[in-house]
C-alpha cells in the first residue's frame, strides 16, 4: 500500500489510528487490463484505491467514448453520482492496465468520515484538489493551444504518454489523434 499511502500523505497526512481504521476496511483485488470497474448507468457502491496500474474515466455519448480523467498509482476513482448521490454514474471507469487496488465500500468510507476528522478532511481535500483541477481542464480546452494542452498534459501526468493509447490522450485533450500526431512530432 506503499502508493496510496504516500499520496494519502501527501494530499492530506492522517494520524496512524485513523490510517490503520482506514487499512482494515480496505479490500486488495486484482483486474486485468481492459475491466471496467465502473459502468454508466449503474450505481457502482465502491471507492477504488489504485496501488498499481492505471485507469481512465470514459463518457459514452452517441458511440463515441471520450476520456475525461486518468487516475494511476495512488490515486482514487469511483463513479462520482453513484458516491455523492447514490444514482447511477454517467461515466465508466475502466482499467488500461493490469491493476492492483484497493477497495472499499461508499458505506465504509462514510462510516470513516463520521469517526476520523483527518479522514473526513483527507476526502474533502482531495475532493477540492480534483474539483480545482478539472476546473483548470475545462479553461486550458477553451484557451490553449493544442501544443500547449499536451505540455500542460505531460506536468500533470509525467510519464503516461508511455503507458495509454495515444487515442485517450487525444480525447481527453479535446483534439483529433492527427493533431496530437503533429503535436508530438514537434516537441
Amino acid at each position: 500500500m506503499k502508493n496510496i499511502i504516500d499520496k494519502i500523505n501527501q494530499t492530506y497526512p492522517i494520524s496512524s489510528e485513523a490510517l490503520q481504521a482506514l487499512q482494515s476496511k480496505l479490500r486488495v483485488k486484482y483486474y486485468p487490463k481492459n475491466t471496467y470497474l465502473v459502468k454508466s448507468g449503474e450505481i457502482n457502491r465502491y471507492v477504488y484505491f489504485i496501488e498499481e496500474g492505471v485507469t481512465r474515466s470514459i463518457f459514452h455519448h452517441n458511440g463515441e467514448d471520450t476520456t475525461t480523467w486518468f487516475s494511476q498509482e495512488g490515486d482514487i476513482t469511483f463513479g462520482m453520482d453513484s458516491l455523492y448521490y447514490n444514482q447511477p454514474s454517467i461515466e465508466s471507469v475502466e482499467t488500461l492496465t493490469h491493476c492492483a487496488i484497493y477497495t472499499i465500500s461508499i458505506e465504509d468510507l462514510n462510516s470513516l468520515y463520521q469517526v476520523y476528522i483527518d479522514i473526513a478532511n483527507w476526502g474533502r481535500i482531495l475532493h477540492q484538489d480534483v474539483n480545482k483541477e478539472l476546473s483548470h481542464l475545462f479553461v486550458e480546452k477553451l484557451q490553449l493551444s493544442p501544443i500547449d494542452r499536451y505540455r500542460m498534459f505531460n506536468q500533470r501526468y509525467p510519464g503516461l504518454i508511455n503507458r495509454v493509447k495515444l487515442k485517450y490522450v487525444a480525447a481527453f485533450l479535446g483534439i483529433s489523434i492527427y493533431t496530437l500526431s503533429r503535436v508530438r512530432a514537434k516537441k
